[in-house]
C-alpha cells in the first residue's frame, strides 16, 4: 500500500529558492560522505548484473524483433511502412535503454534511504529493485508512450514540410548543393521542432520525481507520475536548471577523465620496454586501470545525480526518513564481494583480450570511393585512373537505369548537382546523357569527362583494380536494375573482378538468389549486431563512425569482410586499421596506401606500439 502522502508543497518563493540552490548542495555533499561506500557497492553490484543480464537481453530482444519484421537497421528506408516500423523500433529501444536507467536509479534510492552495512545495504537494494522491476516496467512504458505520442505532431510537420519542400530533390544533392527550399525548410522547421523539445523537457521535469515516488512511498506507476506532478508544479524552470547543471558535469567526467590519460599517462607509453611480453603486461596494467577510473568518474556522476533527485523531493514534499531495509540474501558481504571481484576479474581478462588481439595484421585493403572522388570528378574515367595511379585495391562506383534500359555508371537520381541540370536519370535516354558533361563542376581541366555505362568502366578498369559496384534503383526499378546489371557483367567476362553492393538489404538478398555465385556487399549507416542474415553478403559496409571493436568482433564471428566508409582523415584511417577493419574506403586512396606501407615497414612492437597510442587517441 502507498505510504500516506504529506501535505503538499507550499508555493515558491524566495526562501524556496534558496532551499532548491543553496540546502540542495548541502543535502547532496551530506549524502556523498554518508552512502558513497555503498553507492560502490552497488554500482559495481548493478553493473555485473547489467553486463550479464539486462544488456545482453535488452540486444537480443531488438535483434529478434528485426528478424521477425524482416528489415534490419541498416541503410535506407524508403516508404511509409519502413519509416513507421523503424520509429517503433526506436521508441521500443528507448524505452529499454530508459528501463535500464530507472532500475539503476531505484537501487540508488533505496541505498541513499538505508542505513547500515554497505554489503547488506548493497545486496538488499538488489532484491529491491528487483522486485519493484514490474512497476518501474510499467512507469518506462508510460513515459516513453507519453514522449513518443507528443513526438507525433511536430514529426508530422517536419514530414509535410519536407515532402512539400525537398520531396522534389535527390537528397545527396540537398545535404551537398543547400538549395534554397533546404532553408525554407529549416526556417519553417526549426521553431516547431524547439516547441516540440521545449514541451519535451516540461513533460521530462513534471516527471522527474515519478521514480522516486514509487520507489520510496510505494506509488503505482500512475500515481507515482501524479505525485510527481503535484510536487513539481511551478517549479519546472528552477529544477531544470539544477538538472541541467548536474548532467552537465557528469557528462564532463568521462571526458575529463580521458583528457588527463591521453595528456598525462598515454605519452608514458613510450617508456614501456620494448618486448613483446613486458610491453602486452604494462598495457593490460594501463587498460584496466583507465577502465577502473572511468568506472570511478561515471560511479561520482551518476551517484551525485541520483542524490539530486532525491534531495529535490524530500525537499519538495515527498517521504523523509529511512525505510526498513527489504530482506536481503545470506552472507550479503560474500554476495557483494562476489560481483566486485567478478568485476575486477572481467576487467582483466578484457583488457588482456584486447591487448592479445590488438590487429597486428597488415592486409587491409583500400577501396577509391568513387574513384578518387577528392581528386578528379567522382565516377568518371578520370576518378578511375587517380584511383588506380594511387595503388587501390578497389573502385567503389555506382550504377543505376536510364529510360532506355542502359547500365550508367552515376550517384544522384538527377543531374543537378554535377550539371545544373534537373533533368532525372530514370527518364533520360543514354543517348541524351552523351552530351552532359559532369567533369566542369570539379575543375574546367575536366570538361570532357562524360557519364559512362558499366560496360564501358569494367572494360576500362579492365582487372587493374576490383570494381566494388553499388546498385541505385529508382522508384519502381530496383529488379530491372538488378538483372540489367547481372546481364551486364556476364556479357563482360569480368565477373571475378565485380563485388555488387547496396544499402538496401532485400537488394541484396535478391542478388543472391539470382546469382548466387556472386560477391555482394551490404552498406548500412546503421546495423544491430546479428540482424542482417550472414548468408546475404560477403561483406558489411559501415558508416565509419558506427565502426567500433564490437562490429570488428562480429564480422570475426560471422565471417564477413567489414569496411568502413567513407574515410578522408588519416587519423581515422590508422584507428579503423588498429581495430582491425578489412578495407577502408576513401575519397584519398593515395592517402590511405601510404599510411598502411609505412605500418608495413615497422617491426611488431613498433607496430603495436603505434597501434596502442592511437587506440588511445578515442
Amino acid at each position: 500500500m502507498p505510504l500516506p502522502a504529506p501535505p503538499a508543497a507550499p508555493a515558491p518563493d524566495a526562501d524556496d529558492r534558496a532551499l532548491l540552490r543553496g540546502i540542495l548542495v548541502h543535502d547532496i555533499r551530506r549524502d556523498l560522505r554518508r552512502h558513497l561506500r555503498p553507492m560502490l557497492a552497488w554500482y559495481l553490484l548493478f553493473t555485473a548484473f547489467a553486463t550479464v543480464a539486462a544488456a545482453p537481453l535488452t540486444t537480443w530482444s531488438l535483434a529478434a524483433l528485426l528478424h521477425w519484421i524482416e528489415r534490419p537497421f541498416a541503410g535506407d528506408l524508403d516508404g511509409v511502412l519502413d519509416n513507421l516500423l523503424a520509429l517503433a523500433w526506436l521508441v521500443l529501444a528507448g524505452a529499454l535503454s530508459w528501463y535500464v536507467v530507472m532500475l539503476q536509479q531505484a537501487g540508488m534510492l533505496l541505498v541513499s534511504a538505508s542505513h547500515g552495512c554497505r554489503y547488506r545495504t548493497a545486496a538488499a537494494a538488489l532484491l529491491g529493485m528487483l522486485r519493484r522491476a514490474v512497476p518501474l516496467a510499467a512507469l518506462a512504458a508510460l513515459q516513453v508512450t507519453a514522449h513518443a505520442v507528443l513526438a507525433m505532431p511536430w514529426l508530422a510537420i517536419g514530414a509535410a514540410l519536407y515532402w512539400l519542400l525537398l520531396r522534389g530533390y535527390d537528397p545527396y544533392f540537398v545535404l551537398v548543393a543547400r538549395p534554397a527550399a533546404l532553408w525554407w525548410f529549416l526556417g519553417g522547421f526549426l521553431p516547431v521542432l524547439a516547441i516540440g523539445l521545449l514541451l519535451h523537457a516540461t513533460l521530462y521535469f513534471r516527471w522527474l520525481l515519478a521514480t522516486p515516488a514509487l520507489v520510496l512511498e510505494g506509488h503505482s506507476p500512475l500515481g507515482a507520475l501524479r505525485r510527481s506532478r503535484t510536487l513539481t508544479r511551478g517549479r519546472h524552470l528552477r529544477i531544470s536548471t539544477l538538472v541541467a547543471g548536474v548532467a552537465l558535469t557528469v557528462a564532463a567526467l568521462p571526458l575529463a577523465v580521458t583528457w588527463l590519460y591521453q595528456q598525462a599517462a598515454t605519452p608514458l607509453l613510450d617508456w614501456l620496454p620494448q618486448h613483446r611480453l613486458l610491453l602486452s603486461l604494462g598495457m593490460v596494467a594501463y587498460l584496466t586501470l583507465n577502465a577502473a577510473t572511468l568506472l570511478g568518474a561515471l560511479l561520482l556522476g551518476t551517484t551525485a545525480n541520483t542524490l539530486l533527485v532525491r534531495a529535490l523531493f524530500h525537499r519538495l514534499g515527498g517521504a523523509r526518513g529511512s525505510r526498513a531495509l527489504d530482506a536481503t540474501p545470506h552472507h550479503p558481504g560474500r554476495f557483494v564481494w562476489g560481483a566486485e571481484a567478478a568485476f575486477l576479474a572481467v576487467a582483466l581478462v578484457q583488457a588482456s583480450i584486447a591487448v592479445g588481439s590488438m590487429n597486428l595484421r597488415r592486409e587491409v585493403t583500400v577501396t577509391a570511393h568513387r574513384g578518387a572522388a577528392l581528386m578528379a570528378p567522382e565516377n568518371t574515367l578520370a576518378a578511375f585512373q587517380a584511383a588506380i595511379d594511387a595503388g587501390a585495391d578497389a573502385i567503389e562506383f555506382d550504377v543505376r537505369l536510364s529510360a532506355d534500359g542502359a547500365v550508367v555508371v552515376f550517384h544522384d537520381s538527377d543531374f543537378r548537382r554535377v550539371a545544373n541540370d534537373p533533368r532525372p536519370v530514370a527518364e533520360t535516354a543514354l543517348s541524351d546523357m552523351r552530351d552532359i558533361d559532369i567533369g566542369s563542376w570539379f575543375d574546367p581541366r575536366f570538361s570532357g569527362e562524360r557519364i559512362q555505362t558499366l560496360d564501358e568502366a569494367l572494360a576500362f578498369i579492365d582487372r587493374r583494380a576490383l570494381a566494388l559496384v553499388e546498385l541505385k534503383p529508382d522508384a519502381d526499378n530496383a529488379d530491372a536494375l538488378l538483372a540489367a546489371t547481372l546481364r551486364e557483367i556476364r556479357r563482360s567476362g569480368y565477373q571475378d573482378a565485380v563485388v555488387l553492393a547496396s544499402l538496401s538489404p532485400e537488394l541484396v538478398r535478391a542478388a543472391r538468389f539470382a546469382a548466387p555465385g556472386a560477391r555482394l556487399a551490404l552498406f548500412a549507416n546503421a546495423a544491430l549486431p546479428g540482424t542482417a542474415r550472414r548468408t546475404d553478403f560477403d561483406m558489411l559496409g559501415l558508416n565509419h563512425l558506427q565502426v567500433d571493436a564490437g562490429a570488428v568482433a562480429d564480422a570475426r564471428r560471422r565471417g564477413y569482410r567489414l569496411q568502413a566508409w567513407t574515410v578522408n582523415d588519416p587519423v581515422r584511417m590508422a584507428r579503423y586499421m588498429d581495430l582491425g577493419v578489412d578495407d577502408i574506403s576513401t575519397d584519398v586512396p593515395e592517402l590511405a596506401v601510404r599510411l598502411r606501407d609505412e605500418r608495413a615497414a615497422l617491426t611488431e612492437v613498433e607496430l603495436l606500439l603505434v597501434r596502442l597510442h592511437s587506440w588511445f587517441r578515442h
